[in-house]
């Protein structure tokens, strides 16, 4: 009967325990001093395991999106190192381009005498009688030759912007340039229109009849007198195509490029004198047309006979640019001159087609590499109104020796023989000849 009462109490004791020294974890901790006397050292008998590690900490910050433009990268910061230091200019420039200049559409004549008494030139100021000998040799009545003078290239209004950087031993500029195609034009409309009208009116005023198909002195047909194989021909014996009802002839002309030039530090830094060394690359293209079209119909009599002639060159020239730039600086205002010379090549495409009288069409291309230089004198004054902003006014003059141009790259021959008289045969040659142009600008620059 005392097994089970031990064991009851054994038991309970055991309980005791165990619970007091779970209360003891999760109960504040004193020290030694202030624990029951019957505490003091002495460590419990169970002891519940614990965890000297801190439970971890889940972060739930989600880094932003990278920004657009981080001056901390190196391209960004390349890009805004370079943009520090760097000048835009705008221009609007209004340039005169070289036209054809004077001279006879067609071949020229021999034979022409000037006229009393304003001395002018048969064909050329004064109306000529001319056979027409694609009718037989029959007259033509009064004519003109038409002249090119009448066609200028005044007033190309165009744009230029350069961008500039301040290098370490100098200064990187990079221009683009370009005008507008400028178009002038000869023309002669409705030749034989008032002739036909005045015929009628002086057959019944006084009974006096002209031919409404040949010129008179006061309102002459227009003829484009023709070389007779390969040699000039005097006036009595021109091979020549005849136009009674209308006469065209139009140019056109177009220019662009670009440079980049270096332009080291200037010699005497500071305000004062100065002067740069320049040297860079330079690329310009000029890319015209030459047309010609003409009609004859004998006064209505017969089916128009019409002309088309057609002649377009692109000159590109490119290479190496060297030069130098003198100034005058001051804190208001920089004054300078900038002359410089690129010797290179003309890498030019040439082409010319014809259908004259309507008889088919003919075409000649040629491509060549021939040397070529441009010369240009650039003359500047800018006014600083502050550090960051100034406008200017500048003149340009350029030079092109040996560039091909349209008008002078058709042969104008013909073919003695045949029932028809002469066979048109309308060629290319390939000529060459100076160009120039020249203008004002004004612009401003902006410094970052």
């Amino acid at each position: 009967m005392n097994r089970p009462n031990l064991f009851s109490l054994a038991a309970a004791v055991l309980f005791c325990v165990t619970s007091s020294e779970v209360m003891a974890q999760y109960s504040p901790q004193y020290p030694p001093q202030y624990c029951p006397p019957q505490q003091q050292g002495h460590p419990s008998l169970i002891q519940m395991p614990r965890n000297q590690y801190q439970a971890p900490v889940v972060d739930h910050y989600v880094e932003a999106a990278p920004g657009l433009w981080d001056e901390n990268r190196p391209i960004e910061h390349f890009l805004h190192d370079v943009a520090s230091r760097s000048w835009v200019r705008m221009e609007f420039m209004q340039w005169s381009m070289q036209d054809p200049g004077n001279g006879t559409i067609g071949a020229p004549v021999s034979g022409l005498q000037r006229v009393v008494p304003n001395n002018s030139v048969e064909g050329i100021n004064s109306p000529i009688v001319v056979n027409n000998n694609l009718n037989g040799g029959a007259s033509a009545g009064f004519t003109l030759f038409p002249q090119s003078n009448g066609l200028d290239l005044i007033d190309t209004p165009g744009v230029r912007g350069t961008l500039g950087v301040a290098m370490n031993g100098g200064d990187l500029e990079l221009s683009f340039f370009g005008f507008e195609q400028k178009s002038d034009v000869v023309a002669f409309n409705n030749i034989d229109g008032a002739r036909q009208l005045l015929a009628p009116v002086l057959l019944a005023s006084n009974g006096t009849t002209i031919d409404p198909t040949l010129g008179i002195s006061s309102n002459p047909n227009y003829a484009i007198p023709l070389l007779t194989g390969g040699n000039v021909t005097n006036v009595a014996g021109l091979n020549s195509l005849v136009f009674d009802k209308t006469f065209r002839a139009d140019f056109s002309s177009q220019m662009w490029g670009s440079e980049l030039t270096f332009l080291t530090d200037r010699y005497v830094p500071g305000e004062g004198f100065g002067f740069q060394w320049l040297g860079g690359i330079r690329y310009t293209n000029l890319d015209e047309n030459f047309g010609i079209h003409g009609t004859y119909d004998g006064g209505a009599a017969i089916a128009d006979r019409t002309t088309d002639i057609n002649s377009a060159v692109i000159n590109n020239f490119y290479g190496p640019e060297a030069g130098a730039r003198f100034s005058v600086n001051t804190r208001w205002f920089t004054l300078s001159a900038t002359p410089r010379v690129m010797l290179g090549l003309n890498d030019y495409t040439a082409s010319v087609s014809s259908n004259p009288l309507g008889t088919g069409r003919t075409s000649y291309d040629s491509r060549k590499v021939d040397f070529g230089s441009i010369t240009q004198l650039n003359f500047a004054a800018e006014v600083h109104l502050n550090t960051k902003f100034s406008v200017f006014a500048g003149y340009d003059f350029m030079w092109i020796p040996r560039v091909s141009r349209p008008h002078e790259n058709i042969y104008y021959n013909s073919i003695a023989g045949g029932a028809a008289g002469f066979t048109p045969d309308i060629r290319q040659s390939v000529n060459f000849s100076n160009y120039s142009a020249n203008g004002f600008s004004v612009g401003a620059t902006f410094r970052y």
